[in-house]
């Protein structure tokens, strides 16, 4: 008999279905996750892992251990969230941001005199995304005359904390930069890891963060948002892209995972600007805000 067969005779799919309510209202209610935002077979597949984990035969069972054991609750997300990330992945696409993307925010900002750059790498894993975008924006300003004068702030997000661990320590086996960087100008090797740099750690903020709960960013100019709305519901896919609408400045950038795009006339107000790469950019004449603007938000 096979293991999918050895269920609780008595189990029917509704009372699986009461079960599964049950533990999503637990989760939310105690830790404010929202679990309804995933696709159900997808939420499912990743409850079930940690169901045969801990050795819960129904969704009951396991929301009595989650209420027992506070920590599986933590076990679940990061199970939720998988973390498959390299440094510069899909490099056709950092190579669009490096040749077309970061030239054209920066010389935004030189006319408007605000020599200051924001971006956020929503759902940044292990760190390989943000730190890579960190070393293209420092590999464009060392070009710069006074490369000191500008302001870099790469907010990086996640809901694993664990992998948000990985990312702050800034440890890898493995690295592999695009063609004309070079590795000991933001690597240091210890024994057989490579270590980010402390000049490409210091523009990141590792925050452990819900994009669906409208994080605290505005006037942003870059996004990265990379295979993680594959994950949702094609609703909760137009709200996260509605939050990104608001934090981009008119004329910010966002970048989906190859696998998504924006389908039709969705009035998020982002329009294709490399359709292959699934770079999108904010509709909407950018407003170039001038030093003394800058000096009265503040």
């Amino acid at each position: 008999m096979k293991r999918s067969d050895l269920k609780d005779a008595h189990e029917t799919p509704g009372d699986s279905d009461v079960g599964l309510d049950m533990l999503v209202r637990l989760l939310q209610e105690e830790i404010g996750l929202n679990l309804k935002q995933y696709k159900p077979n997808y939420l499912k597949r990743r409850i079930g892992v940690r169901m045969r984990a801990t050795g819960c035969s129904d969704y009951l069972q396991y929301r009595q251990c989650v209420k027992r054991d506070p920590e599986e609750s933590r076990r679940l997300i990061n199970d939720l969230t998988i973390n498959v990330t390299e440094f510069f992945r899909d490099q056709d696409v950092y190579e669009v941001l490096r040749k077309q993307v970061i030239p054209q925010l920066m010389q935004y900002k030189r006319e408007g005199r605000t020599c200051s750059l924001r971006a956020w790498s929503a759902g940044c894993a292990s760190g390989e995304e943000p730190y890579s975008l960190a070393i293209l924006f420092l590999n464009a300003l060392a070009k710069e005359k006074d490369p000191q004068s500008w302001a870099l702030r790469i907010t990086a997000s996640d809901l694993d904390d664990k992998a948000l661990e990985k990312a702050r320590a800034g440890s890898y086996e493995s690295v592999k930069l695009p063609t004309g960087l070079i590795l000991e100008d933001y690597f240091s090797r210890e024994k057989d890891r490579y270590v980010v740099s402390e000049e490409v750690k210091r523009p990141v903020r590792f925050l452990l963060m819900d994009i669906m709960q409208h994080p605290p960013l505005r006037h942003l100019d870059l996004i990265l948002c990379r295979n993680v709305l594959i994950y949702f519901e094609r609703e909760r896919q137009h709200r996260i892209l509605e939050i990104f609408q608001r934090c981009l400045r008119p004329g910010g950038f966002l970048v989906l995972g190859k696998s998504e795009a924006i389908i039709g006339a969705f009035e998020s107000g982002l329009v294709p600007y490399s359709r292959r790469e699934r770079i999108y950019r904010k509709e909407g004449e950018p407003v170039k805000e001038t030093a003394s603007r800058q000096a009265k938000k503040r």
